[in-house]
């Protein structure tokens, strides 16, 4: 028998061990064993060739019904051993009973059940319509299968979402005209066993587990009639099989930076200029450049074997993607001299890679880790850099008067992004955003979006992280989903915009990073099961960013309220709110509605203004106005409060901004005060800049639009 195949009768054994029921079986290496099988004679029978790598035996020749009896055993064992055997290494014949099941009339009710375990040891359980016809149903239905990881995922979750599959809605009887194949307490109990199985997959070394069909026997349980199987050739793996510690990549104590030159512009420059701004002592910061003692005060290193003598924590290659190769080969080579290696260029295994850099990069690591050599960590290729605020340190090949970093040590945010120009961009847009740490990754050639991942799940310091990735690398999604839902039962938020998407989407991603693609609804329904803010474009994953970033540790949101001068502002935020708007807007009641009077009433302003949710205040209203019935939507329960600012109003302090600033003040106290989220619109130009950033340096997140804002409340409730 093959090292890794698992014939049908080995994945019998293994539904056992899992209290799954099988059919009663005998299996027959040689004709002498015909004669002790338990079957009786005329006892309806099915007859399986068994091969090696054969997976598909109806298609081979090796599948019989019959009536049991030694000459026909006999028979049918000599004449499959001579065709199968012609193409697949033989085994032997299967007997089994001949299993009397359930059907439906005009519906499909075969279940297809497949178990596979990565590398990682991450399992993914796929179950769907099973039979003949498997691949077809996939081909013509979309949501054919149902993936579950069984990490994310519990029997009981799947049991619901399998209610509602139309597979489970057959079998339960909820179609029309259907009668019940199964009990709901038996499909159940049979989901529990699945995930048993799983465990027993992980105890034996098993990769794949794939049985089709499953059947449900006339006593109402589900029964297996076929299966295979493979082991584990490769053996488990770590998701990072490197011996790095969390300071290598957040409290480097030496840099070292290859590609600098005389050259203007040169990208080895702009990371140098940056980087030599850090809290970094320059004894501490490395030029690696032959023929030069010293550059503009930084040492210099001759070559890569200096660091043999002189080991950094972090290597910046700013290098052409042939000599980054070279000059990994020869770091490997002398066994040691930085611990990670972040790869600046294009061109190592994405739309650029034409000499197979890539390629050559991957099989160097993955050979040397197999042997247990020393190698670093690899950080892209074509990632942009790093910002650590700890260490006021930014390695982005940015010039500073383009881009300015808001250093926050005490920060609660973190953003990891496969693109570079999107992290900056980010950070260019929101213009009071201090990250405590934010990464560029590039192609995830070694290093993977998990493992940056895994060191803000460790550092509990960040309560939201956002991740922008144009692919996930082979078996990461279900890792990713496992770390969301660590920081989801802490409280901790993580939003993700998945690229790639469409089929013009993914060929971008592929030419731009070399992203490894998935079924982006499959991943999308696994992030959102583990507890991720899953957003779809841009404009979401800004708006939301600017929520959760403000108030990084909320926990719930309230119903909201809208008060605003503007009557376009409460229109435009009920029609964003769309069909959410029942469950979203705060409905203010009678004994409220009094209330908000007598506060209308104080300012003069109750002839003019309807005390309503959305509440439109005249352009004759002040700060005193505003914060007044800002406090009055958050005292009646508002969870919520959107202030929509037209600044043109020449009520408001827009010039000498001293009773703005007084008025900022005065709302994040009753933020504090409250534990409530206010956020800001104000829906002006370029010459209210300032006016907005007063709220922002108070920590309010400010959105140019009403709709922005809302939307990105409706996300953050669709996620909850």
């Amino acid at each position: 028998m093959s090292n890794s195949f698992i014939p049908e009768f080995g994945v019998y054994q293994l539904l056992k061990q899992a209290d799954i029921k099988i059919p009663q079986y005998s299996f027959i290496e040689k004709e002498t064993d015909c004669s002790t099988t338990p079957f009786c004679k005329g006892q309806a029978v099915v007859l399986k060739g068994m091969a090696t790598e054969l997976w598909h035996k109806s298609d081979n020749g090796a599948l019989a019904f019959c009536d049991f009896s030694v000459v026909e055993l006999k028979k049918r064992h000599k004449e499959m051993s001579q065709a199968v055997g012609k193409e697949f290494p033989w085994l032997g014949t299967l007997v089994t009973e001949r299993v009397c099941f359930k059907s439906t009339k005009g519906a499909p009710s075969e279940i297809f059940v497949s178990l596979q375990r990565d590398q990682y040891g991450d399992a993914t359980i796929s179950l769907g319509f099973g039979g003949l016809l498997t691949e077809e149903w996939a081909k013509e239905l979309n949501d054919s299968l149902l993936i579950w990881p069984a990490s994310v995922y519990s029997p009981a979750e799947a049991l619901e979402e399998l209610e509602e599959h139309w597979l489970g809605r057959i079998l339960l009887g909820k179609v029309r005209q259907q009668e019940a194949l199964i009990s709901r307490e038996k499909l159940a109990v049979f989901l529990e066993n699945i995930w048993k199985l799983d465990a027993i997959m992980g105890q034996e070394g098993i990769s794949l587990l794939e049985m089709n069909p499953f059947v449900v026997d006339e006593s109402g349980d589900i029964i297996a009639l076929d299966g295979v199987g493979l082991y584990a050739t490769d053996g488990h793996q770590e998701p990072c099989p490197i011996a790095i510690s969390d300071d290598d990549f957040l409290n480097p104590k030496r840099i070292a930076i290859a590609g600098i030159s005389e050259k203007k512009g040169n990208i080895g420059n702009l990371i140098l200029d940056n980087v030599r701004q850090s809290n970094l002592l320059l004894e501490n910061i490395y030029i690696i450049k032959s023929g030069v003692e010293s550059l503009n005060g930084i040492a210099c290193l001759p070559d890569i074997s200096a660091l043999l003598k002189t080991p950094v924590d972090t290597l910046i290659l700013a290098l052409p993607a042939k000599i980054c190769v070279e000059t990994i080969t020869a770091l490997c080579e002398q066994g040691s001299g930085a611990s990670v290696v972040y790869i600046v260029a294009g061109g190592l295994g994405d739309g650029a890679d034409q000499h197979g850099y890539g390629d050559n990069l991957s099989q160097l690591l993955q050979s040397r880790r197999k042997n247990n050599q020393w190698c670093p960590a690899i950080v892209g290729p074509n990632g942009l850099g790093m910002i650590l605020s700890p260490l006021r340190l930014n390695s982005l090949f940015i010039p500073q008067d383009k881009l300015n970093i808001n250093f926050d040590p005490n920060s609660e945010v973190a953003l990891i992004s496969q693109s570079g120009a999107f992290l900056i961009t980010r950070l260019s847009r929101h213009d009071s955003l201090s990250l405590k740490y934010g990464f560029s990754i590039g192609n995830q050639l070694d290093m993977k979006l998990s493992d940056f991942m895994a060191l803000m799940e460790r550092d509990k310091s960040i309560r939201v992280l956002a991740l922008y990735v144009e692919g996930f690398a082979d078996g990461d999604a279900c890792i990713v989903a496992k770390l969301v839902k660590k920081f989801k039962a802490a409280h901790r938020h993580v939003i993700i915009y998945k690229g790639g998407r469409s089929e013009l989407g993914k060929a971008a991603a592929e030419g731009h990073t070399g992203a490894m693609m998935g079924d982006y609804q499959q991943q999308k329904r696994l992030l959102n099961k583990a507890g991720a803010i899953v957003v779809e474009t841009f404009n979401q994953f800004n708006a939301v960013f600017k929520w959760m970033t403000a108030y990084p540790k909320t926990k719930a949101l309230g119903q909201m309220a809208i008060v605003t001068n503007a009557g376009y502002e409460t229109v435009g935020s009920v029609d964003t709110l769309g069909d959410n708007d029942a469950q979203t807007l705060f409905t203010i009641s009678n004994e409220n509605t009094q209330q908000l009077s007598t506060v209308l009433r104080k300012h003069q302003l109750s002839e003019l203004v309807a005390p309503v949710n959305p509440l439109d205040l005249t352009p004759m209203a002040d700060e005193a106005v505003y914060f007044d019935c800002v406090k009055s939507m958050i005292d009646f329960g508002a969870g919520v409060v959107m202030l929509g600012l037209v600044p043109l109003s020449n009520s408001l302090d827009t010039q000498q901004l001293d009773v703005t600033e007084a008025f900022a003040e005065n709302l994040k106290k009753l933020v504090i005060e409250s534990g409530k989220l206010i956020g800001i619109v104000i829906d002006a130009g370029i010459p209210f800049q300032q006016y907005k950033q007063v709220f922002e340096r108070h920590g309010l997140p400010v959105f140019d639009g009403m709709d922005k804002a809302v939307l990105g409340i409706n996300v953050l409730k669709r996620s909850r």
